[in-house]
């Protein structure tokens, strides 16, 4: 579905990334800057974390949940976009495909196995990411990233290891394949810099809802509950963070981005215990600690090393 034109989408993103050091940036903005995009991804993720709870909530067959969670997203954010706005590329199409058919595989693998496996493979992503952009881009990937990503995928195999063979595993596969498009939806941002990000988000999820449409049309009957929980859905869990994603990887490395979402696995399966009472798997808190500790050494260790660099010229002097 995405060969020739994701292909082609990464190959000509090459030239936005240049290698600085240890991380590969779009530009040189600002020390606060790529604070703040660092602080606008990590809203998204724990935004995005809130997933699992609300599905459980939800008795309907995947795809409605996709189509009216994508729908009330788009329609929040109608009053925002502006006639100016409005264009067509070719890495507008590519997002729109990628990001519907992410989260509809995400969606259907929370109601086939467990949210906490479900959000965690998602999760291979940042594979697919570094991935890409090294093999598409020449992206380098630095020792420090590549240890992080290792370690984290670790913790992803434990988990994937625990439904091997189990009733739960099309839910696994399904979340893995979530994992593939959803890299390809990051990757892709970086062919619409210069798209609004209000416009791209409302995009997506209007394109979406229109697509579905015609899959779910005999089952679009809700009750009132199941209505103002996708109506949240759409506007607080989906349509506000990645709009807050977009944002921050204007300043934000792909490959850092990628890492700092990270930490919406671990979140999802704490609100769904304290929600919904659904305990995680051993496995799962195993491989949820291991992403915990990769993503951590990711920002502890070069604060360590540049205090222990400086202890030791001062103690020189």
């Amino acid at each position: 579905m995405f060969g020739v034109p994701h292909v082609a989408v990464m190959a000509s993103c090459c030239y936005r990334f240049a290698t600085v050091g240890d991380a590969s940036i779009l530009t040189s903005p600002a020390h606060d800057e790529i604070q703040r995009g660092r602080l606008l991804i990590l809203a998204a993720a724990v935004l995005w974390s809130l997933a699992g709870v609300f599905i459980k909530f939800l008795d309907l067959h995947p795809l409605t949940i996709v189509f009216y969670r994508s729908l009330f997203a788009s329609l929040v954010f109608v009053p925002f976009v502006q006639r100016g706005q409005l264009q067509f590329r070719p890495a507008i199409v590519v997002s729109v495909l990628s990001y519907t058919a992410a989260i509809s595989a995400f969606i259907a693998a929370n109601k086939l196995t467990t949210a906490a496996n479900a959000i965690v493979l998602q999760y291979t992503a940042p594979v697919f990411v570094f991935l890409f952009t090294r093999v598409f881009c020449g992206e380098k990937i630095s020792r420090l990233n590549g240890g992080v990503l290792v370690v984290a995928m670790l913790g992803v195999t434990v988990i994937a290891s625990d439904s091997a063979g189990e009733p739960g595993m099309a839910g696994v596969w399904l979340a893995l394949l979530s994992g593939v498009l959803f890299a390809v939806y990051m990757v892709n941002l970086q062919q619409t810099q210069e798209v609004s990000p209000v416009y791209l988000t409302w995009v997506n999820n209007f394109v979406c809802a229109l697509l579905l449409l015609l899959v779910v049309k005999s089952r679009l009957a809700l009750s009132l509950d199941q209505a103002i929980i996708l109506a949240l859905m759409g506007g607080v869990q989906l349509g506000l963070p990645y709009l807050l994603f977009s944002q921050g990887l204007r300043t934000v490395p792909l490959q850092e981005a990628a890492l700092i979402a990270l930490i919406e696995p671990v979140l999802n399966p704490l609100w769904v215990t304290l929600v919904v009472g659904e305990i995680p798997s051993a496995a799962t808190l195993t491989g949820g600690a291991l992403i915990v500790l990769g993503l951590g050494g990711r920002y502890l260790w070069p604060m360590l090393s540049r205090s222990s660099e400086a202890a030791h010229t001062e103690s020189r002097l």
